[in-house]
């Protein structure tokens, strides 16, 4: 007895030996479907995600490589070229001092990203402990983080950055970090308490803890593993608060201590010059533009490629 696929989905999922005529053997196996297979699938369909994911990857690339081909000194004070207009020589002009934005914009995309990535995984890895831990006890202490948590949202963002940065009396890359995540986890930690109180209710939990699984197994091998979808949308929603924090902050003056320079800081030297040399300013301001509208589509994209409704619905 032979089984014979009416269609390619089927002839996909039909796993065994093929023989010549294409068919397959009675029996054969039949591939598990995966979620992560088919999210993978899901997002290669979104266009607007891959487009996006290019042009976050083009980013990259450009902070990471660029500092190495161009034969500038970043720090050099060169004044007989100062305010040259983007040429191929500089592509994107230079500053007052004479140096090549092109490098700088790429040398303070390695700092405003760094400061993006290191600050979402910090914000991740307190609202992800924080939230879990709430959402997985219960009773009177989810009651109390919670509330301790709806104190601290009256916070404001940016002014409580400042006084943090004021309270270390100095600017660095590890200090404008802490800044920019003191004041930011609470939404993850809302989101992931949300997250565990729904999985925590499922069989598979129910199972484990009947078997005598202890707590932290529970929470760790079955929990926390099973919000990774969630998670990874939350860093790319996230990436773009902390890269436009840390540029306002550096915008006001209060950012990284020259000769070090971030896009704020290169957009705060443009700002005195944006009507005589408006691209020194334009510059920085659209390469954060393009992280924050990058991040946000490829959040989107995996936010309906990790949600098996999607496909469904569609």
């Amino acid at each position: 007895m032979v089984l014979n696929p009416q269609n390619e989905e089927l002839r996909e999922l039909t796993v065994g030996r093929e023989r010549e005529d294409g068919s397959f053997e009675a029996g054969a196996a039949i591939n598990q479907t995966s979620l992560w297979r088919d999210a993978a699938r899901r997002f290669a369909h979104n266009r607007a995600a891959l487009v996006a994911m290019f042009a976050f990857l083009l980013m990259l690339a450009y902070v990471v490589i660029v500092p190495f081909v161009v034969p500038y000194d970043p720090n050099a004070v060169n004044f007989d070229i100062a305010y040259v207009n983007p040429t191929w020589t500089h592509p994107f002009g230079t500053d007052e001092f004479g140096r090549d934005l092109f490098l700088r914009t790429a040398l303070g995309g390695r700092i405003s990203i760094g400061i993006g990535f290191a600050g979402t995984v910090a914000i991740m890895v307190v609202g992800i402990l924080y939230g879990a831990i709430s959402g997985f006890v219960g009773g009177w202490l989810d009651n109390a983080m919670m509330r301790f948590l709806d104190a601290l949202y009256g916070l404001p963002y940016l002014p409580f950055a400042i006084i943090t940065l004021a309270i270390f009396g100095t600017v660095n890359f590890w200090t404008m970090v802490i800044a920019l995540t003191i004041a930011s986890w609470f939404t993850t930690a809302r989101v992931m308490r949300g997250q565990i109180i729904t999985l925590k209710e499922n069989d598979y939990v129910r199972a484990a803890r009947a078997v005598g699984a202890r707590w932290h197994r529970v929470l760790f091998r079955h929990l926390l593993p099973n919000t990774l979808g969630v998670v990874l949308v939350f860093v790319f929603l996230e990436l773009p608060g902390v890269v436009l924090g840390e540029a306002f902050l550096s915008f006001l003056g209060l950012g990284i201590n020259p000769p070090q320079s971030s896009w704020g800081s290169l957009a705060q030297d443009g700002y005195t010059q944006y009507l005589s040399h408006p691209y020194i300013i334009v510059i920085p301001s659209v390469a954060i533009a393009w992280l924050i509208l990058s991040a946000f589509f490829i959040a989107d994209g995996l936010r309906d490629a990790l949600d098996p409704r999607t496909e469904s619905a569609a």
